[in-house]
């Protein structure tokens, strides 16, 4: 056997190994889609087309906003921008003025290492909260 021979011998094993390896990662994938289908009542082509499809789904990216106080005041910013937002004296008057003047109708707040929502202007504490504001 030459060495030319023992080359090709070893690029044919490690391309073999590579597209074994591609389909059995493709069949994970399916047979872990397939499961998270069932767990939600559905079978694996109506969570294609209910999820897959544009028109049916509204993607609402939620900003992530952190506090710091100083003194009497609060100050909210950004916590993927780095950027200020608001600031007010009360955690409920923060609310009403990021709704009010940077017209941000939900966003997550963590506040002294508890989160909160602000939904339009309010405060809520979990998504209970946050599932009757959203159905009216």
């Amino acid at each position: 056997m030459t060495m030319l021979e023992t080359i090709l011998i070893v690029v044919n094993v490690f391309i073999l190994g590579y597209i074994i390896g591609q389909s059995v990662m493709a069949y994970k994938i399916r047979a872990t889609l397939r499961k998270l289908a069932e767990d939600n009542g559905m079978d694996f082509d109506e969570m294609e087309r209910t999820f897959l499809s544009n028109s049916n789904v509204n993607v609402i990216k939620v900003p992530n906003l952190f506090t710091e106080t100083n003194r009497n005041s609060i100050l909210l910013y950004n916590k993927d921008t780095g950027k200020f937002v608001s600031q007010a004296e009360t955690f409920d008057e923060l609310a009403e003025n990021v709704y009010k003047f940077n017209n941000i109708k939900f966003a997550l707040v963590t506040h002294d290492e508890q989160m909160f929502w602000f939904v339009e202007g309010k405060v809520k504490n979990d998504l209970q909260d946050l599932n009757e504001s959203t159905s009216r």
